[in-house]
């Protein structure tokens, strides 16, 4: 397509990302594949096709669709950022929470250019950061060693992800979605998903033995929820709670202020 005059600098931002994003999911890609098959062929001890494939699919089950949701939950928020987000990884833990928090403290709308903007930043400098937080770690993974063994510090490494996801929940909970947009009442929407989850969960092992799933799971025995096929659950979770925050809506349940109608 040939450019006109009328190409703004804000198009020519966005089509640098998306070019410099394909770009890195490529090598990306590239380096996850090219290194094992590199190694193999070096050492002589490629496995065969059909063993990749058997060792793979159960994989491919939980996986395809955690990755999947992913993809169409997270852009929205993240804009162009996705590409850097999903090469460096950790989504939920720091760079959706990182790129939240920047952007609610700019006060920028949530979708707009701004906000892609603010959103790659957050995440560029949260990757720097993670970067060099973990070669810190390993150069000092044999020193602290004894320190790190203590039973303290054990139980504070236990609680990080729960601690983290409490203050995420506390987050969501607000009414403030950025750019002075406020939702009063979003969190009824949630209700229908959370219900049907909390049946789900209840009657696990029961539809994971009805459906055979057990067999698929890398640890048989246990249920949908607890045997790693968490991302079918998600996808399919994901109209329910569309669906059902669009009716309360309609309803007038939940209510959306926009800047210009205060």
């Amino acid at each position: 397509m040939k450019k006109n005059d009328a190409y703004s600098e804000s198009e020519k931002y966005i089509d640098s990302m998306h070019r410099l994003g394909r770009a890195g999911m490529a090598g990306a890609i590239l380096i996850l594949l090219g290194m094992p098959t590199v190694i193999g062929l070096y050492f002589d001890s490629l496995s065969s096709l059909r063993q990749i494939i058997q060792s793979a699919l159960p994989l491919l089950f939980i996986f395809v669709p955690s990755t999947l949701f992913e993809v169409l939950t997270y852009t929205p928020v993240l804009g162009s950022s996705i590409y850097l987000t999903l090469i460096t990884g950790e989504v939920i833990n720091l760079k959706l929470p990182v790129a939240n928090n920047a952007m609610k403290i700019l006060n920028t709308e949530p979708g707009s250019e701004g906000a892609d903007i603010v959103s790659s930043i957050a995440v560029s400098i949260a990757s720097f950061v993670t970067i060099a937080v973990v070669s810190i770690g390993v150069l000092l993974a044999v020193p602290l060693q004894p320190f790190l063994a203590l039973p303290a510090v054990s139980a504070a490494a236990s609680n990080i992800l729960p601690a983290l996801f409490g203050a995420l929940v506390v987050n969501a909970m607000g009414g403030d979605l950025g750019g002075g947009i406020r939702a009063h009442g979003r969190l009824k929407g949630m209700i229908p998903s959370a219900a049907l989850l909390l049946l789900l969960f209840i009657f696990d092992r029961q539809i994971s033995g009805f459906l055979h799933l057990d067999t698929l799971a890398q640890q048989p025995g246990k249920g949908v929820i607890t045997s790693g096929f968490q991302g079918f659950v998600v996808i399919a979770m994901l109209p329910v709670s569309y669906f059902s925050t669009k009716w309360m809506y309609n309803a007038k349940r939940i209510r959306v202020d926009l800047p210009d109608e205060r």
